[in-house]
């Protein structure tokens, strides 16, 4: 049952990231495609990705997967479940720095955890330890 809802997160954050530019892309996205790497040619190179058509093809061959492609799906879960616990808060903490520093940004794909990063000199003291946690989380970090 764990597994499932693991996998259905993980759908659902693919069909997130990976639309456009995403800094999530350089952390967990990236961990989960590079370490799956093998399994997905093995076992879906025939699938047209997009929709979540790819990661329903590696649901389907569960089994196959190898420790490290497995190893990385939950890191990525991982990683989900850190941005759905959080979020709320950190966008409460950000709100004014997001306002003053990103407000042209384009909301999604991490443009704004991204924006808020390159401009942590302008951040506030209660906002920076948000985004360092978030830059850590995502692969961000410097």
């Amino acid at each position: 049952m764990m597994k499932s809802f693991k996998w259905t997160a993980i759908a659902f954050s693919l069909i997130l990231f990976l639309t456009g530019q995403s800094a999530f892309a350089q952390g967990p996205v990236a961990g989960v495609l590079e370490a799956c790497e093998t399994e997905i040619k093995t076992h879906c190179a025939d699938v047209t990705p997009g929709d979540g058509r790819i990661l329903s093809c590696m649901y389907a061959y569960e089994d196959k997967l190898s420790d490290g492609c497995s190893a990385s799906i939950i890191d990525l879960a991982d990683a989900i479940d850190y941005m759905f616990a959080n979020a709320r808060a950190a966008i409460a903490i950000c709100a004014p720095d997001i306002e003053a520093n990103c407000s042209s940004v384009e909301v999604g794909g991490g443009r704004v955890l991204s924006c808020l990063k390159e401009n942590s000199s302008k951040v506030s003291a209660e906002c920076k330890p948000v985004v360092d946690a978030f830059a850590e989380q995502y692969g961000l970090t410097d």
